[in-house]
């Protein structure tokens, strides 16, 4: 049984990835090859390319399937408070499992008091908040000319200067400011691993995922590579209740499920500890039953 808290759907023809599309029929294809029982939707806002997956798109590609357990999410930087009050409506219907903030990707201060409502939100729901962090890459492509699209007056992606918003420090003191919020710092926050372990010394309301690690069938899936993020993912396991708050993720369509199931494997874990990166920590974050 595995639960994969971290993946992404898109309905167009993909590049320079492992896959050609990410449907959500491709995931429900590799779930059933690969034993998953759970696959955590994000919804995507990505204001400076003007595109992502929405959260009223979102549920309509998942579409009521028990696979998906979809994640909200807002342009916290443009539309907060529209985006705030679609979030509360869809919480109140239960149609949310979680939500997802994009620090850097948008620009917004993510301990600030208008964000308030929504981690109160989480708290009130018993919802978790996961939160990019770490690296952040491009989300606009180059043009013709080879200026990025989103800043084609000088060719500089905003987010060039918007790095540290996604960094472990960065985004601890919204931690600390709500510890009865669990929170999912995603990614490992590749490459602040020490960073984040730092966070998670001092907040156990702090949970990370593997997902997201390299670019699955690119040069830099190398052996060697892995073994590096291997060694990083046993130091998380030294932490406090370290096997406690790490979980399986995939950042489909970037890692694969194959890659991702490797990693794990490669960790040395008992069967009991395998279950619960695989499958027991994100079934008690996420209010599940434990099969």
């Amino acid at each position: 049984m595995i639960i994969d808290v971290h993946a992404h759907t898109s309905n167009r023809l993909l590049r320079n990835l492992h896959v050609a599309t990410a449907t959500t029929l491709d995931l429900k294809k590799l779930a059933k090859e690969f034993g998953v029982s759970k696959i955590v939707l994000m919804a995507t806002y990505f204001p400076f390319k003007g595109t992502g997956v929405y959260n009223a798109d979102l549920l309509n590609r998942i579409n009521g399937s028990a696979l998906f357990l979809p994640f909200g999410s807002l342009d916290a930087m443009n539309n907060l408070p529209s985006g705030l009050s679609e979030l509360g409506r869809l919480v109140e219907l239960d149609l949310l499992s979680g939500l997802k903030l994009y620090p850097g990707y948008q620009d917004f201060d993510l301990a600030g008091k208008q964000l308030d409502a929504l981690y109160k939100m989480a708290s009130a729901y018993n919802l978790p908040v996961a939160i990019h962090s770490g690296e952040l890459h491009h989300c606009c492509p180059k043009n013709e000319t080879g200026l990025r699209s989103c800043l084609a007056n000088s060719g500089r992606c905003p987010i060039d200067e918007l790095g540290y918003l996604s960094h472990p420090s960065s985004i601890a003191g919204v931690v600390r400011k709500f510890p009865a919020v669990n929170f999912i710092l995603s990614h490992l926050s590749n490459p602040f691993f020490e960073e984040l372990r730092q966070v998670m010394r001092e907040c156990p309301n702090v949970y990370t995922d593997i997902s997201g690690q390299f670019l699955s069938e690119s040069e830099e899936s190398t052996a060697e590579y892995k073994t590096l993020i291997s060694g990083e993912i046993k130091k998380f396991l030294d932490l406090p209740e370290g096997t406690s708050r790490l979980m399986f993720g995939t950042d489909f369509p970037i890692q694969s499920y194959n890659d991702s199931i490797e990693l794990v494997e490669s960790l040395g874990l008992s069967a009991n500890e395998k279950k619960m990166v695989y499958f027991k920590n994100a079934a008690r974050l996420l209010g599940l039953k434990e099969a």
